[in-house]
């Protein structure tokens, strides 16, 4: 009787633990598609909204996008997986510019969402224009985001393109926010960046997955668990065939030798502004920095819309000047 019970009640610690781990593991799997997976399927139809909040720099930004719309090619293109890309490209008016500018949207966010970066860039200078939809977000294919490891590689290819459309001389800047911020400094930093980037303008990019991670898991459950975000980095080298530690933008930030200028909010929760300046400090190439007062996150521009512009302008003369100097120009 004595020998039934101990079995019956190691059984039962077994099926217990059994339990327990397939309840983790279902956690596990909700808790990735939910920071990784795609939030909505490919729309059939790439449709203009009804209704523009114009309240904020991007709404009126979106607003005018939507309202020159006619003036933007709908472009696809392959990435190096095979995930197909979608993007909009506005030739200049001007065809004889060797100027362009590539706009990465921030994650979760429409790519119409860097329009009004786009139209102050246009203010600067005549430019060539693409939008692109980052993947797993939008018209663009895809089923996870990688928050700047893939997509570092998407731009290559975007780069790749504005050379087909615009020539071998093309003068490139890349403008990206969050996420799309991020995966042009990872990108910067790789030994065969192509030349023909003028510039990075950075606003409120992601400095380290892995310091993210924790952070929404924290916010999720209201605990610190490191092994929580040690098993979503498991799955996701499983997936990626890389791991967070390849999205930790200050790790190489001394590899960049393009100018950067940077962009944060002093209230921004999601992107820290310690993190960037510790990104700040440690880059070794032509760079500027400016925190805004009482913004939060990615909404810098809006907060502070005439410093923002005004260093816009400064950064782009600067580079200018750069590529006369060095003989680019």
């Amino acid at each position: 009787m004595q020998v039934t019970m101990i079995i019956l009640l190691s059984l039962l610690a077994v099926l217990v633990v059994l339990l327990v781990f397939f309840l983790y593991m279902s956690a596990m799997t909700r808790l990735f598609r939910e920071i990784f997976g795609r939030k909505a399927p490919v729309p059939r139809v790439d449709r203009s909204p009804v209704k523009i909040d114009q309240k904020t720099v991007f709404g009126r930004g979106k607003n005018w996008f939507y309202t020159t719309r006619g003036e933007y090619l709908n472009v696809r293109i392959d990435s190096f997986d095979g995930t197909k890309l979608s993007g909009y490209f506005r030739p200049s008016a001007d065809r004889s510019t060797r100027f362009a500018v590539i706009l990465l949207h921030a994650y979760d966010e429409h790519p119409t969402e860097t329009a009004a970066y786009a139209r102050l860039m246009m203010r600067q200078l005549e430019c060539h224009v693409l939008i692109a939809h980052e993947r797993a977000h939008q018209m663009s294919g895809g089923k996870y985001c990688t928050y700047g490891i893939y997509e570092s590689v998407d731009l290559d290819k975007w780069i790749g393109f504005i050379k087909r459309q615009v020539g071998e001389d093309a003068r490139i800047f890349v403008v990206g926010r969050g996420i799309g911020a991020t995966a042009a400094l990872l990108a910067a930093q790789q030994a065969d960046f192509p030349g023909e980037v003028a510039g990075i303008i950075a606003d409120s990019p992601l400095v380290d997955l892995n310091d993210y991670v924790l952070a929404r898991v924290q916010n999720k459950w209201g605990m610190n668990l490191p092994m929580v975000a040690n098993s979503l980095d498991k799955r996701f080298t499983d997936k990626m065939n890389t791991g967070f530690d390849s999205c930790n933008v200050i790790r190489n930030a001394a590899r960049i030798r393009v100018p950067v200028l940077l962009f944060s909010g002093a209230d921004d929760d999601v992107t820290p502004p310690d993190g960037i300046r510790a990104l700040y400090d440690d880059l070794r190439c032509p760079k500027r920095m400016l925190t805004v007062d009482r913004a939060s996150h990615l909404m810098a521009y809006d907060r502070a819309p005439a410093s923002i512009e005004r260093e816009v302008r400064a950064f782009v003369e600067r580079c200018v000047v750069r590529l006369v100097s060095i003989g680019k120009m």
